[in-house]
This record gives structure tokens, sequence and C-alpha cells, in this order.
């Protein structure tokens, strides 16, 4: 059984697998890519930037960075998307004209509020009245770092994922949880969860809304969710034979905002096929699958688009 490789592992398997010459190169002080080369042409790929994909234009990642410009452009073409307060900080000249405006929009709570930049749910925050909501506005005004406050879904959310103008991937996501034993406290078990990968404004909210300590012990197969973002499972999960309803709605989005790769972030109610039910959570110009061999049990898929990708900027049959 294979290690649990990394997208750029997993690049550079596939790539000396058919033909490419690969080499990893020092692109700064702290980081090394991967140089990957024919005869006529290379291709550089690394986290962040570089990224994963060749052919992503540079004002794709400049909109997919950016929350609320993501929702502007998509509002525009009439893409259903999450009701959102967005503030930007710089536009205030005091944080008592920020809270002002903030409280004129913000009718009910809770509330997420989250880095208009940002990944992996850090600086998300719950908040449960104006009291914690001012908290938090005068966080980020201090840090002049712009924000968006948002109602609570819950809706079934899911990964819907475009390569090279062709819908390869729909999996389904869920929250992060640790299941009682009927013995082990919250606590004991949160204590198996690295730190980095737990939320403690969910792990607060959870408390509140079922009234439990970390002393309190799960029952045997209860769940205590501890982040907001969620992630990867195969409850629904697509390779090929996609909905043709979401397939066309898919590619739709990614000529929308011109991009021939994307990882479409949705929010679904009920039926998969209903399209019309679709709220985009956002959108996502470097996606990664170097997940689904543990998240979802594919150990082919995330091979196959990679060997996609290479083959077509390549020009290999």
């Amino acid at each position: 059984m294979r290690t649990r490789e990394n997208n750029i592992e997993m690049y550079e398997r596939v790539a000396k697998r058919i033909g490419l010459d690969c080499e990893y190169i020092q692109t700064s002080s702290k980081k090394k890519s991967l140089l990957i080369t024919d005869k006529e042409t290379f291709f550089i790929i690394g986290t962040g930037a570089p990224g994963f994909y060749p052919n992503v234009k540079r004002f794709n990642s400049f909109l997919t960075n950016n929350k609320i410009l993501t929702q502007r452009i998509l509002q525009k073409f009439n893409y259903k998307v999450i009701s959102t307060v967005s503030i930007s900080t710089e536009s205030y000249s005091s944080v008592a004209d920020l809270l002002d405006v903030v409280g004129k929009q913000t009718q009910s709570f809770p509330v997420l509020v989250k880095p208009n930049k940002g990944q992996d749910g850090k600086n998300i925050t719950i908040c449960e009245d104006v009291n914690q909501l001012t908290k938090v506005c005068e966080f980020f005004y201090e840090e002049q770092q712009g924000f968006l406050i948002q109602p609570i879904i819950s809706q079934n959310e899911y990964r819907i994922l475009v390569v090279d103008n062709e819908l390869v991937l729909i999996h389904s996501k869920r929250n992060p949880d640790i299941i009682g034993d009927g013995t082990s406290s919250i606590g004991e078990l949160l204590e198996k969860v690295p730190e980095g990968k737990r939320s403690q404004a969910i792990i607060d909210w959870q408390h509140k809304k079922r009234m439990t300590t970390m002393d309190s012990i799960l029952k045997v197969g209860e769940k205590f969710e501890y982040h907001i973002t969620k992630i990867p499972s195969a409850d629904v999960y697509f390779t090929d034979n996609f909905p043709r309803e979401v397939e066309l709605w898919a590619l739709k989005l990614a000529k929308t905002i011109s991009s021939s790769i994307v990882g479409i972030d949705v929010f679904i109610p009920s039926d998969i096929k209903d399209t019309a039910s679709y709220t985009v959570i956002e959108l996502n110009s470097n996606p990664a699958v170097y997940y689904l061999p543990w998240r979802c049990n594919d150990s082919e898929t995330p091979y196959r688009i990679i060997e996609k990708v290479l083959r077509n900027y390549f020009k290999l049959s």
C-alpha cells in the first residue's frame, strides 16, 4: 500500500511513468518546486504559486483568492451565492463607523465571520450576539483586513471539479468530528486531533448548543464536530456518468469565469440535479486531489486527473 503522497509527489510519479523528466529546483530560500520537462517545453509545479495546473490564468487566481470579488462576479452572472455582508476595513475612518454599518446590516444571529482572504478555516468565528460580533469587527479593523459576515447554512456541501474544460469529479463534504466510545470525554477525544486541525470557535459553539463541557462523555457512536471547514467524503461520489444537469452547470460556470480549471464548492439542499437550488460557497483555481485515496478511498482518480493534465499540456497521445 502506498504511503500518503502529496500533490507534487503524485505529479512526479505520473510524469516519470509517462516518460517525462523530473527534478526538484529551489524556487525560494525555503521552498523547492518540481520541474517537469520533455524535449521542447517545461512545467513547474508547487504549492501556492506556481500551483498544480499550468493553464490557470493569473486573473483566475486573483479572482478566487478574493471571496468578496468572487461573489460580485458570480452575482453579476446570476449565480446564487451566500447572503453576505462584505466589509472592506480600509473604507472606514473609524471602528465606530464600521460597527454602525455592521449593526444595521446584521439583524439575526448566529453568524459566521471570516476573512476575505484565507483558507483552511483560519480566523473564522461564530458570533451569537452583537457583543461577540463587535469584538470580532474590532479585531479585523485593527488588522486592516477585509471580512465577510454570513448566515450559518445547514445544507449538504459538495466539491465539483472541472479540469481542462471537462467535469472530472463530484464528491460530498462533511464536518470533521470525533465519535464517542461511551467512556472517553470530549476533551480526551479532541486531544487526539492535532491542535491546528481544531477550531475553538466551533468547539465552543457545539458545547453551547449541546450543553456539554470538555469533561462530558459522548455516547457510543455520538458525533461532536470540531471544525467549520468541511472535509471530503465519498457519501456522494462521481468520477464518471455524471448527472447531465450538473455537468452543464459546472462547465457553464467555468466558461463564465474564463477558466479551464476550477474547484466549485456548493451547497445543495436536496436533489443534486436541481442546479437552480445551488448556492456557490467559493471557487478554487488550484484544487488539490491528493486527499482522494485516504478521504474517499479512491487511489485511481487523482493519478488519472494528473495524467490528463500532463498529457494535455505536453501534447502527448
